[in-house]
């Protein structure tokens, strides 16, 4: 896990400002190689063959360079085919696999890989620079190109040390935010800056840049049974699990509670005696999943340790949109800095539940989606009724929220009003136009069942652009490698292949993970009730926060939305009850709201984070 920077010329007072701004994702060792085409920096935490794995590395002859940020859980076995071959190594890392895979197969040797990884491979008797990124988005990748200047790098405040790039904001990208609370796609907020998108390569060649996508989700439909799936399941698991413990320094986990997390423990637990878990609290709430993780930790006799969040951590929200770069409006973010920040005493790397509920269907909304397509058939005859009511409703409330999804024309508006931050209404409201967001982008090109249809769209969008975004800025925050088993493409692929039934069942998700794992955890943790990061943010902005955020919507220098409504709800919102899920999706505005307006002063206007007050 490191960081990584580059542009195509040489710069070596650039290049070492972008690599210092960078540091914390690789504290232990810096490296660089430029020539008159492209200067190229790494920032390494080491993790694999401390002593020599120095980046960047090279081939034989040194023709080719490469620098790396990630893991190839299955280079060993890369690398024996490679010797077969004829290509000589002189470490033992993931990283010299790249540069002999290369030579070997061109740039589309990233199909031999499995792993989470963002790199940049020159290969100087072309010319030629080739980036790559993982195909589910673990690792980030940014870039910017004018036409002449192409620069990239692991995080955009690297980018942002070359002053010549505008600090403008992408309009267009912020009403995403509104919508979404993160902006889907290769777009950013700040005008220029894009994303290499999850399974893509973006090759700079003579001048012109291009891209193609080197995998996508598909559907093929397995003929397995029940049972049989099940056993492949678990083998998936295991195999998942096990290739990601190689590790030359302290490793752990992080434990919820929840089936995810608890699965990788009861995994591990058969490879490994030793165990060290982490889980984190909020110190205001009584509802909390810290007596499940608790009874996993006993269960599997783990060295357990806690953390919670406090009223006083609150004063690191300045510090956590600085490390997100891209405004992020999730507030489980705060404590996975927090746990982040207290794991570090212990371990370097992490082991962590994301990606369940994405490949086995774990989210309500796509529950709630499942009974809106049954209900689909019935809507024609109750429109009229549905429409009076919905027109009674408050434009915030859940059940507004609920009747304008039963509104929409089609499955994929349907799951966008449903899941939407702010409705249509809302942003009109805000003063924002209604600009018909494409959401085509993110669904299947070719037809897939209704399930895997909107398990795509999150595969797409939040996935990538919120809980990896999140998981990977905040872990690296604090020099920490966070590796997900279950977001392994090899499950994604046969999560896919299986019937709606065996995700859903009975309203239930992710039935065949818990059929999976029924023989190896407690009934209790595989069959309860999802809870989740559930940050007590009512209790904040009734609180601290309150003012924080009036303070900032108050002295705001910018016009891209209406203060008014902003002021409006927030001052509702101290007239609610304390009913978590009727204050939630208000809750959830009020913090994107926060976090973007931190960005701005950050990022636009430049204030040292330091500087804001919280």
């Amino acid at each position: 896990m490191c960081g990584i920077a580059g542009f195509n010329w040489n710069d070596q007072n650039l290049l070492a400002h972008m690599m210092e701004s960078i540091r914390h994702r690789g504290p232990d060792e810096s490296g660089c190689f430029s020539d008159a085409s492209v200067s190229l920096g790494h920032q390494r935490l080491k993790i694999i063959d401390l002593e020599s794995g120095r980046q960047p590395v090279y081939n034989e002859d040194e023709t080719i360079v490469v620098i790396f940020n990630g893991e190839i859980y299955n280079h060993r076995s890369l690398r024996v085919d490679l010797e077969k071959k004829g290509h000589r190594f002189y470490t033992n890392t993931d990283t010299e696999v790249i540069v002999h895979a290369y030579e070997e197969y061109g740039i589309e040797c990233v199909h031999q890989f499995n792993g989470m990884f963002a790199f940049a491979i020159y290969d100087s008797t072309k010319k030629c620079l080739h980036l790559a990124r993982d195909r589910i988005g673990v690792k980030p990748l940014y870039y910017y190109f004018d036409g002449k200047k192409f620069l990239f790098a692991s995080e955009i405040k690297a980018l942002l040390e070359d002053s010549s790039i505008p600090r403008e904001i992408n309009i267009g990208a912020f009403h995403d935010y509104l919508k979404f609370r993160f902006v889907p796609g290769e777009q950013t907020l700040m005008q220029g800056i894009k994303k290499v998108l999850p399974g893509n390569i973006l090759t700079l060649d003579k001048g012109e840049l291009s891209s193609h996508q080197y995998w996508d989700i598909t559907e093929h439909r397995s003929s397995g049974s029940e049972e049989e799936h099940v056993n492949t399941l678990r083998i998936l698991l295991g195999d998942a699990v096990i290739s990601r413990l190689e590790s030359d320094v302290p490793l752990g986990v992080f434990l919820s509670g929840g089936i995810d997390s608890a699965s990788i423990v009861a995994l591990m637990s058969e490879h490994t005696d030793t165990i060290k878990t982490f889980s984190v609290g909020f110190e205001s709430q009584k509802d909390t999943e810290l007596p499940y993780a608790r009874f996993v930790a006993d269960e599997f006799n783990t060295d357990h340790h806690e953390c919670f969040v406090t009223d006083k951590d609150l004063s690191l929200i300045p510090k956590m949109v600085w490390h997100l770069d891209e405004p992020v409006g999730d507030a489980a973010t705060l404590p996975t800095m927090v746990l982040s920040q207290y794991a570090k005493n212990y371990v370097t790397v992490v082991l962590a539940g994301e990606g369940g509920d994405e490949a086995f269907a774990g989210y309500d909304n796509q529950r709630i989606m499942m009974q809106c397509i049954r209900f689909n058939p019935l809507y024609h005859h109750l429109k009229s009724m549905i429409s009076r009511v919905k027109q009674c409703t408050p434009p915030g409330s859940n059940l507004h929220r609920v009747l304008a999804t039963l509104s929409s024309q089609s499955l994929e508006h349907q799951y966008a009003t449903l899941t939407s931050l702010f409705s249509r209404d809302e942003l009109l409201e805000m003063g924002i136009p209604d600009d018909n967001l494409d959401l085509s982008r993110y669904y299947p090109k070719t037809p897939m069942d209704p399930l895997n249809t909107l398990q795509y769209f999150g595969l797409k969008t939040w996935l990538p652009h919120d809980f990896c975004m999140k998981a990977d800025k905040m872990t690296m925050a604090y020099g920490i490698e966070e590796r997900a088993p279950l977001l392994d493409y090899r499950l994604m692929e046969f999560a896919f292949s299986l019937p709606a039934h065996e995700k859903i069942r009975n309203g239930t998700g992710k039935y065949i993970l818990k059929k999976a794992m029924e023989p190896r955890l407690p009934h209790s943790i595989v069959y309860r009730k999802k809870h989740g990061y559930n940050a007590p943010m009512d209790q904040w902005f009734k609180g601290d926060l309150k003012d924080v955020l009036g303070s900032l919507i108050e002295e705001r220098e910018h016009s891209l939305y209406d203060a008014g409504y902003a002021e409006k709800l927030l001052a509702d919102f101290q007239r609610t009850g304390s009913n978590y899920k009727m204050n939630f999706w208000n809750a959830q505005k009020l913090w994107s709201l926060l976090v973007f307006e931190m960005w701005y002063r950050i990022f636009i206007e430049r204030v040292d984070y330091e500087k804001i007050c919280v």
